[in-house]
């Protein structure tokens, strides 16, 4: 079995020691008596199996420093065993699992690629954690370091810093414990897709461990013309002190990464006045690749993270974790579009009007087409913990505070083509292909620098063994510096930001049992003005008062309950969120988005199942609907709108079934969906792309002890979907993919 989830976290992160997250199930159930002055401490474990419910598992993020079960909000898991059997590689096919999550698409010099996720129809941008701490810079994430994937929904601010407004994402990675194991993957199949991974755990000493991963991948996409991807990466880890007191854990990532932007299938209108979809849905041959040759994102990522944790007592452990991540990119897309009916264009000569005519229209190019650029980010965060749980008198405590400092800067400079790029058309773009151009000199440089200092604070209050409230906040000092122009001339524009706020949260527990969860939260988050700039560019030339901080806010109301020994756990949530002063897509200029005093506002359910039926029936399901609205814009035809990029209703199930686990003619089948209903691409609801469906399928054998062979089906009723949207575009997905896997373990 892989190593645990919640083992790795108490070991590397600290704050899920002994005295820790280790007793807090007990400690939150009352079962320790709340005027004892200590908590006795149990013997730590440094190996053992992933909980199959996940409700048992701790968050990884040592501000939230509970199971996920004893924390008041949703939480959704991809666990280890689930990333093995669909042989996920990279992060946006690990959250394929969790409903509620949409992918979007850059745009050139006038945004950014890379992963690019919505949460509860928020942007996520500056959302992704690893291990508790920012993973820095916007790039395409392999997941051959992962030991989990984790996704906290609704305001975070407290939990993950500024922004944060659906939610976060928090990767858990593979670290060193103290058991010798090596293990590889090998796996080939259609596209052609060839990969390979090790896994080397190697313990060195009663309390010092080492491990490294090491991940090599060359593919191209099932249908979708000249789209590939090479990569590879290599990460080594080191832990001292474990199953002691004071741990430290040395990590290292290497990763490059070049691999074909899909600037996405055009947006066709099929006559005046209809919604927008996806030429694909009209004939439009679904493997049209728009670009041309210099469409790659050419990425190498450094990052090193150190983390030390010391138990001072039976009731306190502070936690020290300090990265610094340095991400090189240089990259260029194409965005080809076709429009329809304007002011000045009608519908019968427009780009839509012509195709429907059984014309082949020249398309046109938006946003920063004709920008390749090359950026920079160095980023560097130190986050400091504090976990206290004491008793004063009958009552009993759980004491979070600590210190978070980020500084980041991020240089980007563009260029144009020389010459210009050719046209292309809505049914010939192979004739660009090919096509490789030079560049001219940079004409267009960004600069930003930022520096965020929080300080966050959490206070638990067990009135009853049972009952307990909590309160907390956090107070974040923003400082942030802008400039773009021309090379060698002052800025065009030039922008700083001073500004402070706080963040609250607030809410209640009830556990009647150590099985049974219900509370109400309350929690909000806040993104500072300023934070897209470079990768959005707003207006900055003329930032004024309506560039406000945008305000979240989150109420959410759930229950969690672990059934059949643990081994099941069930899920429920009813929440209501809103934003304020929403940052919108520019009328003018297409991939800049300006400050609004917009509000949105989006209530749902979340339902969900994880664990096992039966000791050998598996299974993780969630079900999520979205009711979303512009409430107040300043664009009237907004107000009463669905929020872009929201579907109504999307769900997930992966289950599997264990047939003669123990005997040589073993086997497993597995069988799952991913479900995403329509949702509209622009604020003015009249472009959609339609629902996605993919049925997907594994069957896995066990040669013996240490060999494994695995095949898996992806979309295998061949669908038209897509996994990534704009307002105008929409990335198509593989088609019906088989992939074939050996696994060995030692």
């Amino acid at each position: 079995m892989a190593p645990s989830t919640a083992l790795v976290a108490s070991l590397s992160l600290g704050a899920a020691m002994a005295g820790g997250a280790a007793l807090a199930p007990a400690f939150a159930q009352g079962t320790i008596p709340g005027a004892a002055p200590t908590i006795p401490v149990p013997e730590v474990a440094v190996t053992g199996a992933a909980p199959a419910n996940q409700l048992q598992a701790t968050t990884g993020n040592p501000r939230l420093p509970n199971s996920i079960q004893d924390t008041p909000q949703t939480i959704n898991v991809v666990p280890q065993e689930i990333l093995q059997q669909q042989t996920v590689t990279t992060l946006e096919q690990a959250l394929r699992n969790v409903p509620g999550i949409t992918s979007t698409i850059g745009e050139g010099n006038g945004g950014v690629s890379g992963d690019q996720f919505r949460i509860r129809g928020f942007s996520a941008q500056n959302d992704v954690l690893v291990d508790g701490l920012r993973d820095f810079g916007s790039y395409s994430r392999d997941a051959f370091t992962y030991e989990d994937v984790q996704v906290l929904k609704g305001a975070s601010g407290f939990a993950l810093g500024t922004s944060s407004i659906g939610g976060g994402i928090n990767v858990n990675s593979r670290l060193p414990t103290l058991e010798t194991r090596y293990s590889g993957v090998a796996t080939g199949g259609m596209g052609p897709f060839a990969r390979g991974t090790l896994d080397i755990n190697q313990r060195i000493s009663e309390t010092i461990a080492a491990r490294i991963n090491v991940m090599g991948q060359s593919s191209s996409v099932v249908d979708r013309d000249d789209i590939d991807t090479r990569r590879w990466g290599v990460a080594p880890s080191i832990a001292f002190g474990l199953g002691t007191p004071t741990t430290f854990s040395l990590e290292y990532l290497h990763y490059r990464d070049r691999h074909t932007i899909d600037g996405g299938m055009p947006i066709v209108f099929s006559g005046p006045g209809a919604t927008g979809r996806p030429a694909s849905e009209y004939g439009v041959r679904r493997a049209n690749f728009y670009g041309i040759d210099n469409d790659l994102d050419n990425v190498t990522v450094d990052r090193v993270t150190g983390r030390l944790s010391h138990r001072f007592s039976n009731w306190l452990t502070v936690t020290n974790d300090t990265r610094y991540t340095h991400v090189d990119r240089y990259t260029a897309l194409t965005a080809a579009t076709c429009g329809g009916q304007t002011a000045t264009v009608s519908y019968f000569n427009s780009c839509s009007g012509q195709f429907f005519r059984g014309l082949n229209p020249t398309l046109a190019y938006g946003g920063g087409s004709n920008a390749p650029y090359h950026q920079v980010n160095e980023g560097i965060q130190n986050l400091t913990t504090a976990l206290a749980r004491f008793t004063t008198g009958p009552f009993r405590h759980e004491l979070t505070a600590g210190v978070d400092i980020a500084h980041e800067t991020v240089d980007r400079t563009a260029y144009p083509y020389s010459p210009t790029r050719p046209s292309v058309t809505l049914l010939n773009p192979w004739t660009n292909n090919d096509l490789m151009l030079n560049t001219g000199a940079a004409n267009n440089v960004r600069n930003t620098e930022s520096t965020n200092l929080g300080l966050f604070l959490n206070e638990r209050l067990f009135l009853l063994p049972t009952l307990s409230v909590y309160g907390g906040f956090r107070w974040t000092n923003y400082d942030f510096d802008y400039k773009a122009g021309a090379p060698g001339l002052a800025p065009s524009q030039n922008v700083s930001v001073r500004d402070s706020f706080f963040d609250p949260r607030a809410g209640v527990v009830w556990e009647p049992t150590p099985s049974q969860t219900y509370y109400y939260s309350y929690s909000t988050s806040t993104t500072p003005p300023g934070t897209f700039f470079t990768t959005f560019p707003a207006d900055a030339g003329s930032f004024n008062s309506n560039f406000e901080p945008t305000r979240n806010t989150n109420h959410e109301i759930g229950a969690k309950i672990s059934l059949l020994d643990q081994r099941l756990g069930l899920t429920a949530a009813l929440f209501h969120s809103e934003r304020n002063n929403a940052l919108a897509p520019s009328d003018t200029a297409v991939g800049e988005f300006v400050a609004t005093n917009d509000r949105q506002r989006i209530r749902g359910v979340e339902l969900g199942i994880t664990g096992r039926i039966t000791p050998e029936w598996n299974i993780l399901a969630n079900y999520t609907y979205l009711d979303s609205k512009t409430t107040r814009s300043t664009t009237a035809t907004s107000v009463g709108r669905r929020v872009q990029y929201v579907p109504k209703h999307s769900a997930s199930v992966w289950t599997t079934y264990d047939i003669a686990r123990d005997t040589p003619w073993n086997v497993t089948v597995g069988a799952g969906i991913v479900y995403r209903s329509q949702v509209f691409v622009d604020t003015a609801n009249t472009a959609e792309v339609p629902d996605n469906f993919s049925l997907d399928a594994l069957i896995q054998h066990r040669i013996n002890q240490n060999l494994t062979v695995r095949v898996n089906g992806y979309n295998l009723t061949d669908r038209t979907n897509y996994e990534g949207l704009f307002g105008n575009r929409a990335v198509v997905a593989g088609g019906r993919t088989v992939l074939v896997s050996l696994a060995a373990d030692f």
